[in-house]
């Protein structure tokens, strides 16, 4: 199993669909650390946002991010919000 398996198992571990809760996963560069951090978030209507961090990425695998993020839709049905990577 690969980092992205694991990665994908544990959003579908989190994913509880409870009603009234929105679910989105956050891809976001930090350019200091040089670093892809990724982010479970969730938020139930009218709460503040919950975000936790699930895993990181090197630099260099930036350009796979949007590969990643349409597999991560198609088999955890959540969708995927990628940062600004310039």
């Amino acid at each position: 199993m690969n980092y992205d398996d694991k990665l994908i198992k544990e959003i579908n571990q989190r994913f509880t669909k409870k009603n009234n809760t929105l679910y989105w996963v956050r891809v976001a560069y930090q350019r200091y650390s040089k670093q892809l951090n990724v982010f479970f978030e969730y938020a139930k209507i009218g709460t503040a946002t919950r975000s936790e961090q699930i895993g990181s990425y090197v630099e260099s695998e930036k350009n796979r991010m949007p590969e990643l993020a349409k597999r991560i839709k198609r088999e955890t049905n959540v969708s995927v919000e990628l940062g600004d990577f310039e």
